[in-house]
């Protein structure tokens, strides 16, 4: 495991292709995205290699309902015996995963043939929790709704200790930071709104930004979408 800043860890173990989080705090062990169904057993084997008992994950919060991010979260459940929690629009997703499809109709046939491999294979889970916009969690997680990767997409953020778990809103592919992928993204417009309102109304609030894709920014993270709003919207005038 990385550690981001203290209590705040990347479980790197299960590769660079994307990333999900582990935040310790004084109640136990909550994840953050699973990975992949096929990242299932690295992830348990990297929380048993730093000491952690499975039985102290208390939580895991699904940003969206894509395979990369909850791929493994109806095995993990059973492992650890953790509650799973996402927004309320999001739990058709995670009951109904083959109803997550790409904005590209050409990808579409793809996506289907994708779902009998091993690692997009993804089981149904039944979340525990649903949350709603502006709700605290227990971890101190402020849940932001920032809709248009998926409808019920959320962002994390931790005011006390200033970092935002970003998950798919935004990414940090090749150290830019950026939208969303078109293709992968049905609502192009509300993926726009959602990174406006992350700046406008939370960006005084986070230093750390960490994503699903791409290296944390470790600094001046709410200032920098703060900018790229800037660009996005003053480039649409």
């Amino acid at each position: 495991m990385k550690q981001i800043l203290p209590g705040l860890w990347e479980i790197d173990e299960i590769g660079d292709v994307v990333h999900c989080y582990l935040w310790e705090w004084s109640g136990g062990l909550t994840l953050i995205d699973v990975g992949m169904p096929t990242h299932v057993h690295a992830l348990l084997d990297a929380l048993t290699a730093k000491g952690y008992a499975l039985h102290n994950v208390r939580r895991i919060l699904i940003t969206h309902g894509d395979a990369d991010h909850m791929g493994g979260a109806a095995k993990l459940k059973k492992a650890t015996g953790a509650v799973v929690g996402c927004h309320s629009v999001e739990k058709v997703l995670l009951e109904h995963p083959s109803k997550r499809v790409p904005a590209s109709l050409l990808l579409r046939p793809v996506f289907a043939l994708l779902r009998f491999t091993p690692q997009f294979n993804v089981l149904p889970v039944t979340p525990d929790e649903l949350y709603v916009d502006g709700q605290q969690t227990p971890e101190g997680f402020t849940v932001i709704h920032t809709p248009g990767h998926t409808p019920g997409h959320i962002s994390l953020l931790h005011r006390e200790k200033r970092f935002l778990i970003v998950g798919d809103a935004l990414n940090n592919r090749g150290g830019k930071l950026q939208l969303p992928p078109p293709l992968f993204t049905p609502d192009m417009h509300n993926a726009q709104r959602s990174v406006w309102k992350l700046a406008k109304k939370y960006g005084e609030d986070f230093d750390v930004m960490v994503f699903g894709h791409g290296p944390p920014i470790l600094q001046n993270g709410g200032r920098k979408v703060q900018s790229l709003v800037t660009q996005i919207f003053s480039s649409e005038v």
